[in-house]
């Protein structure tokens, strides 16, 4: 299973925010994204081209991602991506 998402980040904080996943879920980094496993499956994170957002003179990065599942459930893919959506969450204030 395949799903496209749009992700609020550079390249720069997606690296840097995979390494506050679990231990263990990261089994490989590219230049184009990265490997995970999960609940005895696994998910390829692809990394589309970095874009911007302008609203005036406010800059916001953000980057297409494809996420392909392999071996998960529904439920296992809904939870995964629940709990990948929590670390990469960014507040304001």
């Amino acid at each position: 299973m395949e799903m496209q998402s749009e992700m609020g980040v550079s390249h720069v904080v997606f690296f840097r925010s995979l390494a506050q996943l679990p231990e263990g879920w990261v089994q490989q980094t590219r230049e184009d994204g990265a490997t995970l496993t999960y609940a005895g499956g696994a998910i390829e994170i692809i990394l589309g081209k970095e874009c911007e957002r302008r609203l005036g003179l406010i800059r916001l990065p953000y980057t297409p991602v494809t996420f392909r599942y392999t071996g998960l459930s529904d439920q296992e893919r809904e939870n995964f991506q629940t709990r990948f959506n929590l670390t990469f969450q960014r507040g304001g204030g």
